[in-house]
């Protein structure tokens, strides 16, 4: 990395810019892109009145692109790099959105692909014998996904076979999720749980991202929304936007305790962005939802936008949806103050309304749907588990399935009974 210190950022073959590793990071826009038909800023922040953009709102952009946590740590250790230049390096071919970062002076690669079998990506996971060797093919190269949990990004062809990119520039259909590895085994069968929830919010008509299990791997198989297939079946990437993104937060300024953006902000970003009045009905609905599956992880980072070809902005199907509250040791808070209040326990009826005012909805509108999503969860959850079951086949699964189905039952039930919508 030493040698070449500017790395070229692509959108759809046409070069968008160039990003610098100075202190503070530079990124300058391209003429060609700022007379391009198609240009616009990568993010509201990094406008097009001016070529040259460096400072926080840089740094917060890209970094945002980059693996949190563990994952980030493993990524320093395993390449030598700490900084958001020198990550982006290693793991920016196929990011989260359109852009593409490579090596400046590096032409782009046509997109290739080495087909592989759900074993051999399950060996590569677990690090036994796999073929999958080469770190530019291999599994463990497509970490280039933003979050805390270990994902990677993958091709599943129409057979349903895996293939692994063999370039960087390959986008890729899918995100792999698999168990995950950390608290020892705290967290069991989170790949089931998160399967679970997700297609929960898929039988409501939430609108969430496509998800299913895949029992060789043990792993969440997300269809990926930020691509769409053309004509000819080729992969196109979709431009998004994280909120962190959208508010100029870095990832580890996520959560709403650490002044990351609360939920009455989120509605501002969504609004100032030009979502669709339908797209602030579901961010109430999301909200009603992780707190009856239990899911306190639910960040400003876990919702994103999304521009779609003759459709425009929109808030992008849901994602990173897990009932937290299933384990015991994971915080008791939820991400995002509900009234000015971040304890589920202490969430009441008056909580609800303050929220509503906050964000500028009836209260009884607000209950309402609050109220039709309760009694959709409680209809829906025993043909959810039962469609998993067929797919559960280790002893810790059915019974993962049967313990977080009693659980998000019991959680709805208990919140109806305090909000007084049952």
């Amino acid at each position: 990395m030493s040698e070449n210190r500017s790395l070229d950022v692509y959108r759809d073959n046409e070069f968008v810019g160039t990003l610098f590793d100075e202190r503070p990071l530079r990124f300058d826009y391209t003429d060609s892109w700022l007379k391009s038909k198609n240009s616009r800023p990568i993010t509201p922040s990094l406008g097009l009145d001016r070529v040259s953009h460096s400072g926080d709102t840089v740094e917060a952009y890209f970094e945002n692109l980059i693996p949190e946590a563990a994952i980030r740590d493993l990524l320093k250790i395993r390449y030598q790099v700490t900084t958001t230049f020198g990550l982006l390096g290693v793991i920016g071919g196929d990011t989260a959105g359109a852009l593409v970062l490579v090596r400046s002076g590096e032409s782009l690669k046509a997109p290739d692909y080495k087909v592989t079998t759900w074993d051999e990506i399950r060996k590569s996971i677990e690090g036994v014998g796999s073929e999958i060797q080469n770190p530019a093919r291999g599994i463990e190269r497509r970490l280039s996904l933003a979050g805390a949990q270990s994902k990677s990004s993958i091709l599943v062809l129409p057979d349903g076979s895996p293939a692994i990119p063999a370039n960087d520039m390959a986008p890729t259909s899918h995100i792999l999720k698999p168990n995950i590895g950390t608290l020892g085994n705290k967290i069991w069968c989170s790949a089931l749980n998160e399967t679970f929830v997700m297609q929960l919010a898929s039988a409501l008509k939430m609108d969430v991202a496509e998800a299913q299990y895949q029992p060789i791997v043990k792993a969440c198989l997300i269809k990926r929304y930020d691509r769409i297939s053309d004509k000819q079946n080729n992969l196109i990437r979709l431009h998004q936007l994280d909120l962190c993104q959208l508010d100029g937060k870095p990832s580890h300024i996520k959560y709403e305790a650490d002044s990351g953006p609360s939920l009455q902000r989120c509605r501002i970003l969504l609004q100032e962005n030009g979502v669709p009045p339908n797209d602030l009905v579901r961010l109430i609905k999301w909200v009603f939802f992780n707190l009856f599956v239990g899911n306190n992880d639910s960040h400003a980072k876990n919702l994103s936008i999304c521009f779609l070809p003759n459709e425009g902005v929109r808030l992008t199907p849901f994602y990173d949806l897990l009932s937290t509250t299933l384990y015991p040791g994971l915080s008791p808070q939820f991400a995002l103050k509900i009234g000015g209040e971040n304890l589920p326990a202490k969430i009441d009826l008056e909580a609800i309304v303050r929220m509503s005012n906050e964000l500028g909805f009836k209260p009884n509108y607000v209950i309402n749907h609050g109220a039709k999503l309760a009694e959709k969860i409680l209809k829906n959850l025993d043909k959810v588990a039962d469609n998993l079951s067929k797919v559960a086949n280790e002893k810790s699964e059915p019974r993962l399935l049967e313990r977080l189905n009693d659980h998000i039952r019991s959680n709805t039930k208990k919140l109806q009974s305090r909000w007084r919508i049952g």
